[in-house]
């Protein structure tokens, strides 16, 4: 006798949506109420003073999702703010160059995801903002110099760190400036690898060598 089909479940609910449906749309509503949780506490608190574990509380959710979906605190920030790149990402792989090669790889990274495709992304809008706005400089200064610049630089010279550090960041958003908001002509002009060039041994005498 030929074994009878069990059919499908009925849930009483015509185009009831599937249990792996329902999970996707809650994922995407614990993302969306953390996102706006983090958005308040960074402009309220500033970045040092906010805990992943206030976001996760703020939202409604335990900690551990909030690092399942971000990663870091670092992490969480650039999701805020739609950066280009992940920090932890960025300072694991230029770190792992080793101090002779810190300046070409900074260089690198920042001209390459800040110009992805040939042209200026989310981190310009930001960088824009910040000229305006003393919240967008905030969040500006501590994405870009406290989760990227700083972990780089104080790994590889400690000392004079934050001199250091500050060198770094204030050339590395200076070349942005004069190439999409001040448009100098040699500048907005030039060649990507030129400037890379230009830049990377600039950066590591910054971050390596005797400042004077």
């Amino acid at each position: 006798m030929a074994a009878t089909k069990t059919p499908p479940l009925d849930t009483g609910v015509p185009g009831a949506p599937s249990p792996g449906a329902t999970r996707s749309r809650d994922g995407e509503a614990s993302r969306a109420r953390i996102l706006m949780a983090a958005r308040a506490a960074f402009d309220g608190k500033g970045y040092a003073q906010t805990s992943l574990r206030e976001i996760a509380r703020n939202a409604g959710v335990r900690p551990s999702l909030v690092v399942h979906f971000y990663g870091s605190k670092a992490g969480l920030l650039a999701a805020t703010v739609e950066w280009p790149f992940d920090p932890d990402t960025v300072v694991r792989q230029v770190l792992a160059m080793g101090p002779d090669h810190i300046g070409e790889r900074l260089a690198d990274v920042f001209l390459e995801t800040w110009e992805q495709d040939g042209r200026p992304n989310t981190a310009l809008t930001l960088l824009h903002a910040a000229c305006e706005r003393p919240e967008a400089a905030t969040l500006m200064r501590e994405l870009f110099t406290t989760c990227v610049v700083d972990p780089i630089v104080t790994a590889i010279a400690p000392e004079r760190a934050e001199l250091r550090v500050s060198l770094v960041a204030s050339h590395l958003l200076g070349l942005h400036v004069g190439r999409y908001l001040l448009e100098f002509h040699a500048i907005a002009g030039a060649d990507a690898d030129v400037l890379k060039q230009a830049l990377a041994s600039t950066i590591q005498h910054m971050c390596t060598g005797p400042l004077w």
